[in-house]
């Protein structure tokens, strides 16, 4: 009966009962049946092999495999991958055990897929959630659903999916994200979107940790509503949640067609969502050439180039972007480092693109031996002229289009791979100046080459392995780390609900940085406010809003909170700057002060649209958080909100306050 709608149901009320039944179950019939996956069970005995060779394959080719996580720290992941299949295990469960254990490694590259049977199950059956999202001050924000009725709306706000809170369940996620480094700030971002699995790191990784749900139950409230409502939803087809928006670029987008460019006066603006240049190469340098020649042409001052969805891919695509942008010859990469090159029995368990035997048996005078016992590879040119594919040699700048103006690169957390190390080059030797948040990535270089696919005989689980380190030719680096920003520009709640950009703003400088942070605080705090406090319970992490009245001159805080029939709550809390106005010190009563560091504090032109970002470290429930608060006011609407976490978890919201004048 639910497949029916209004006016049909409202009908089959005025049948008659046999005629009614008939209909009933012609509807019943109609509804699509999705067929269940039938978890296979692995014996301890297979599953152990399984995990036996996958060790052997990790420590014979992967050549970071103890650079940001130590022996010591990948024995202790093993330990626990062994002991869960220490017992028989389902291939669903080994898979997320298998990626727990590939993520401890700290490599971009390295990830597991699913088995074929899996893979054609997700690809022939409706599995996946039937929305997209982004992480926005630590929430899930709804950017699309596929029309089902009830479906939270853009801008809604998930709380629960399938009974379980939603910070709790991105907390048993994390924990099977790969990211490079410490570049945590890249889980929040690959929850939402991940081209290298089936769409994202939450619908590859959810039904390894909880089966593959037969309806999603969400629950989700308008921001700053005190009511939620429950959907029960149908899942969809990957296909079909491809063409939804997301947060990112186009699934399996390619350099050809995921390039937009704009000019507005002597500004210019190129769009470039990804560097992927092998499944329908062009020749980049050419490929480029009517843009540069068009600013030229132009008299173009300034370009901005906004990289901020793109997640890497081929050499040749940026190294064709240095030679429009960096006046003097150049190198790119510095000779590749391999940890081998024979692999025994291994190449009958892998897959890897190009020629097997020049992969498999390359000539051991194609490389020098290293004192450290690492093969190192020799360059070998191709022909007597250096194209943009021999990122090893050096390169030399363009002679027609190269650009010689205020270059600027807009970047974030979903950057990683080939496009942080096309970033760091820019601003080392183009001297670029990059907006909006640090990149995700090695500046220093991954760990990357041709990727080993590595199937797992019993299980069928495919395991990405790199074969070799690419190191960018750079003069520094922060170790572990990608590409930090010359100017912070935090994405907003308010900005997503405005539909307005902030960081090309600050790119174009139509935003600049407030000096007189104090005083644009106590303006923006000023005032008689309503609305409500929306929070995370401590317990089981499920969020609670109360009714909430805020009386302030600007430096003290006093609130009123309506926590049900009869019980009123009062607090306050002052807030007072440094003399330098760049730290912040927050007293609660008898608490112990909260220290805070201004990160960004912009006004819009208009003063009618304000942002204040505050990061430092606070107490919670009994241990030391890593914190950030970001305040904004647009007219007579102030939001307060309170985001926390540690070390390899993505900012979840703790508390926010939703205020009107």
């Amino acid at each position: 009966m639910k497949s029916l709608n209004l006016a049909a149901a409202a009908a089959l009320c005025t049948l008659p009962l046999p005629l009614k039944a008939a209909v009933a179950e012609l509807a019943v019939a109609a509804t699509p049946v999705v067929p269940r996956y039938a978890p296979r069970l692995l014996s301890a005995e297979e599953a152990i092999r399984d995990v036996v060779l996958l060790r052997r394959a990790l420590e014979m080719v992967h050549p970071g495999l103890y650079r940001y996580s130590s022996k010591s720290e990948i024995n202790a992941a093993f330990a626990r991958l062994e002991a869960a299949v220490s017992a028989p295990i389902t291939d669903l469960a080994l898979h997320a055990e298998v990626a727990r254990l590939l993520a401890a490694i700290h490599c971009d590259h390295t990830k597991a897929e699913m088995s074929d049977e899996l893979t054609a199950f997700r690809t022939n059956n409706p599995t996946h959630l039937p929305l997209r999202f982004q992480m926005i001050e630590g929430r899930m924000i709804v950017l699309s659903n596929d029309g089902q009725a009830g479906a939270p709306p853009m801008g809604s706000e998930i709380l629960g999916i399938n009974g379980m809170a939603v910070p709790a369940l991105l907390l048993r996620l994390a924990p099977l994200v790969s990211y490079d480094g410490t570049t945590d700030q890249a889980i929040a971002a690959k929850l939402a979107d991940d081209s290298d699995l089936m769409g994202d790191d939450f619908n590859e990784n959810y039904p390894a940790l909880f089966g593959f749900p037969d309806s999603w139950q969400v629950e989700w409230k308008l921001v700053g509503r005190t009511e939620s409502t429950t959907a029960t939803l149908r899942p969809i087809g990957f296909a079909q949640w491809t063409a939804l928006a997301g947060p990112g670029a186009k699934y399996r987008s390619e350099f050809y067609n995921s390039t937009t460019w704009r000019m507005n006066g002597k500004v210019a603006r190129l769009g470039i969502d990804t560097f992927v240049n092998y499944r329908n190469p062009v020749q980049a340098t050419a490929f480029l050439s009517g843009f540069f020649a068009a600013m030229e042409e132009a008299g173009t001052e300034q370009l901005i180039i906004d990289l901020r969805k793109n997640g890497g891919g081929s050499d040749d695509v940026p190294v064709a972007l240095g030679r429009y942008l960096i006046d003097q010859p150049f190198t790119w990469f510095k000779p590749l480092r391999l940890r081998a090159v024979r692999y025994g029995d291994l190449p009958q368990y892998v897959s890897a693109w190009g020629d097997r035997d020049a992969l498999f048996n390359p000539p051991l005078d194609s490389f020098k031996r290293t004192d450290d016992g690492w093969y190192e590879r020799i360059p070998v040119m191709k022909g007597a002229v250096v194209s943009e594919k021999d990122t090893r040699f050096e390169q030399k700048p363009v002679n027609a289009g190269r650009f010689t103006g205020r270059l600027t690169i807009l970047s974030g957390p979903r950057v990683g791979s080939a496009t942080t190390m096309a970033i760091a080059q820019l601003k080392e030797k183009a001297g670029a100046t990059v907006i909006g948040e640090d990149s995700s990535g090695s500046a220093e270089g991954p760990t990357a080459g041709r990727i080993f696919l590595l199937k797992l005989p019993v299980s069928g689980i495919k395991v990405r392995v790199p074969e070799a380190w690419n190191r960018n030719a750079i003069e520094s680096f922060d170790l572990g780390k990608g590409v930090a920003v010359d100017q912070l520009v935090v994405p907003t709640l308010a900005d997503f609900e405005a539909g307005r950009d902030r960081t090309v703003g600050v790119a174009q400088g139509l935003l600049t940085t407030n000096t007189e942070t104090a005083a644009l605080t106590a303006r923006v705090l000023a005032g008689d406010w309503t609305g409500t406090l929306d929070y995370r319970d401590y317990t089981d992490d499920t969020r609670e809003t109360l009714p909430t009245v805020m009386q302030s001159d600007g430096h003290m805080l006093a609130w009123t909170f309506d926590d049900g029939p009869g019980k009123t709550v009062r607090s306050s809390e002052t807030w007072v700057f440094d003399g330098s106005g760049k730290s912040l010190t927050i007293s609660m009563g008898s608490n112990a002060p909260d220290q805070w560091r201004v990160v960004e504090s912009r006004a819009s032109a208009k003063d009618d649209s304000i942002t204040i970002v505050l990061e430092g470290e606070t107490l919670e429930n009994g241990r030391t958080v890593i914190a950030r608060k970001i305040v904004t006011r647009d007219g007579n609407r102030l939001r307060i909100t309170k985001q926390t976490r540690v070390a390899g978890e993505p900012f979840l919201m703790r508390q926010s306050y939703e205020l009107r004048q």
